[in-house]
């Protein structure tokens, strides 16, 4: 087995004043690598019955790892999902960011697409994401965040392209957050920020950069059971951990240097606390076991 150890830095401030740094370790435990014959896998997902999604949109597929262990995979029927890019379990169904052809799909677990839901305006998603009685995409298009209500009809969307806080070049993955709040990851602004549902009161949680604490290229965002919001660095492959208020906590190394992944994109974490990467370049999925 190999042993993989993360350094959390927790800063305490008390009284106006910054207080000594406090650092703890945590380890890792390599549980698996997951190689289907995958090319260029994007994005992750599961259930919580324990089942696992991996979006291998150039394969024009999603593969399956059952919670029994099994791997399935799941090729759509009369449909195409060629150049995917999204994928989430949303409501007992398994959703896809159709990005290519501007639509969001539903497909059953024989590959039967169910539902193919047509924004209101032209768009091209990258993500998907259920947050309360809203679902979220991120427009790679037009910079924008669309909600839509449960029943997947357009309510609004929000956000232009720029650099400001409030705007985006490339918005990709994005995450539910505690507090009624949602995790975006700006891609070619190198940051990841948090926002209300109708794009206010914004929170910067990771800034531009390429040392620790700091992102360049912001990929898969998911949260841990204790809330700590996980940002993959698809140029440096790095696995950080922020808290929601933008409080850098750590980054993850192996032997006393840091861990970088091959194009890390998707991360999910499962009701285990277990951390699953899709390692794009290297077409496959690692898994690791938080302790």
């Amino acid at each position: 087995m190999r042993f993989k150890t993360l350094l959390i830095v927790v800063s305490v401030i008390g009284s106006g004043l910054v207080q000594d740094l406090v650092a703890q370790e945590v380890s890792f435990t390599h549980v698996r690598t997951l190689e289907s014959e995958f090319n260029f896998p994007t994005d992750i997902c599961g259930n919580e019955q324990g089942d696992v999604f991996v979006l291998d949109g150039m394969n024009d597929r999603v593969v399956q790892l059952k919670s029994s262990g099994e791997v399935v995979e799941i090729k759509p029927q009369r449909e195409s999902i060629y150049k995917a890019v999204g994928i989430a379990w949303i409501n007992d169904d398994l959703w896809i960011a159709d990005t290519p052809r501007s639509r969001l799909l539903k497909m059953k677990m024989n590959g039967r697409i169910s539902q193919v839901v047509k924004l209101d305006h032209q768009t091209e998603p990258v993500d998907i994401t259920a947050m309360g009685d809203n679902i979220v995409v991120t427009d790679r298009l037009n910079h924008t965040i669309t909600v839509l209500d449960k029943d997947f009809k357009e309510k609004y969307y929000w956000g232009t392209r720029g650099e400001k806080v409030g705007e985006f070049i490339n918005p990709g993955f994005l995450a539910p957050g505690p507090e009624n709040r949602i995790i975006i990851g700006d891609i070619l602004n190198r940051r990841v920020i948090s926002f209300s549902p109708s794009g206010r009161y914004p929170q910067i949680i990771a800034k531009p950069g390429v040392e620790k604490g700091q992102i360049f290229r912001p990929k898969g965002v998911a949260l841990d059971s204790q809330k700590r919001v996980w940002v993959a660095d698809g140029y440096t492959g790095a696995i950080q951990a922020f808290s929601i208020s933008g409080k850098f906590l750590g980054i993850a190394t192996s032997e006393g240097k840091n861990l970088t992944l091959s194009a890390p994109m998707g991360v999910y974490i499962d009701n285990q606390d277990r951390l699953w990467v899709v390692e794009s370049f290297a077409s496959k999925v690692s898994v690791w076991r938080m302790k």
